[in-house]
């Protein structure tokens, strides 16, 4: 009997992933959560055949976790389920070691592909994704301008980008302002970018360019 972890912070999103699985496995155990401490929390209690999560949600250090888990669970399988673009994530959070990362858009059926693919311990990659990395392997380089930041620093551009100030992102992440205040500069710098404003115009422009 396969068990499942669900974790986001919204109720519809569980539940219609909950449904596409109960109706796939029929007898599967499906657990869910809100944030990063209830992941961690039913992880150290439940082996999981495949745990489906969001990277950014409350109070949640989403690098950390990852890292802590397969620390823990060397083997586990994640299937990241999020909004957030893969054209500037992705690749970060596989690298982290998850097996496959799809947006909250796509369809039921591309959900259920991902989902067997991960569980069969293949690695999941949308066919836009396929072709970026196919035009960056064949090119010797890489088009992202994003791909030159840490995975921590990706994490703290999310919260830049929705508003948050330090102060904020530093109580969520548990770590000093100063350290966010450094992640921050560093961001900047690394996009040749001055400030929060021109930071959101970069992300809109690589994405329209990824997409045309």
């Amino acid at each position: 009997m396969k068990k499942f972890l669900i974790a986001d912070d919204h109720f519809i999103v569980r539940s219609g992933i909950k449904l596409i699985l109960k109706e796939d496995f029929i007898n599967a155990t499906v657990d869910e959560c809100s944030d990063g401490s209830g992941v961690w929390e039913m992880m150290e209690k439940e082996l999981y055949d495949l745990v489906i999560m969001d990277i950014h949600m409350p109070e949640t250090d989403s690098v950390n976790l990852l890292k802590n888990i397969f620390s823990m669970h060397p083997a586990q399988k994640i299937l990241i389920f999020t909004m957030s673009d893969e054209e500037i994530y992705a690749k970060k959070y596989l690298q982290l070691g998850v097996k496959g990362f799809i947006n909250k858009d796509t369809d039921a059926t591309e959900i259920r592909k991902a989902i067997d693919l991960v569980l069969n311990n293949k690695r999941y990659l949308s066919s836009n994704l396929q072709n970026i990395l196919t035009k960056e392997a064949i090119e010797g380089k890489t088009s992202n301008p994003f791909d030159l930041l840490s995975s921590r620093e990706l994490e703290v551009v999310t919260h830049l980008v929705a508003g948050k100030n330090i102060s904020e992102i530093a109580t969520m992440l548990s770590v000093h302002t100063s350290t966010i205040g450094t992640h921050k500069a560093r961001i900047l710098h690394k996009l040749g970018v001055s400030n929060i404003v021109e930071l959101i115009n970069l992300i809109r422009t690589f994405n329209v360019v990824q997409q045309s």
